[in-house]
């Protein structure tokens, strides 16, 4: 079984930031010249993917008979791969409280109990349907489950 990220998701999230943030700038300037928010959109989005794309993000995961692969990429060009066995492999489901305090669902896998990475929360494009299904396959695979 394979799962992937919606990339064009993330990408129009991002652009809906920018957009966000330009009319910020726009309704609180007095003089606006529209090169100049046509110049900051393109920085602001920019510097967005930029930042999104610079680490190596989750965008793949295969569940095969006795493993699971998660695929990563960086920079959108740098790809590689980790194969889990699926004894060795557990996961959770739960509100996780992220960096500036938020809270949101994110399903987590470990290996031997070491966090090896997370989905589902904020702009990392995978949505509620595709972590719900990879769920579900996780537990008829008897994967088990952290509280």
């Amino acid at each position: 079984m394979i799962y992937k990220l919606n990339l064009s998701t993330v990408l129009l999230k991002l652009f809906l930031i920018g957009m966000a943030f330009n009319g910020l700038f726009y309704f609180t300037t007095k003089d606006f010249d529209f090169i100049v928010y046509i110049v900051s959109f393109v920085i602001i989005v920019g510097l967005e993917v930029l930042i999104f794309f610079l680490k190596p993000f989750l965008y793949k995961i295969v569940i095969l008979e006795n493993s699971i692969c998660f695929y990563y990429k960086k920079f959108l060009i740098n790809n590689h791969f980790k194969e889990v066995n699926q004894e060795d492999l557990s996961f959770s489901y739960k509100s996780e409280k992220g960096a500036r305090g938020s809270e949101a669902e994110e399903l987590r896998f470990y290996i031997n109990g070491k966090k090896i990475t997370g989905i589902g929360r904020g702009l990392d494009g995978w949505n509620k349907e595709n972590v719900t299904n990879i769920i579900k396959k996780l537990e008829n695979l008897n994967i088990n489950k952290l509280e």
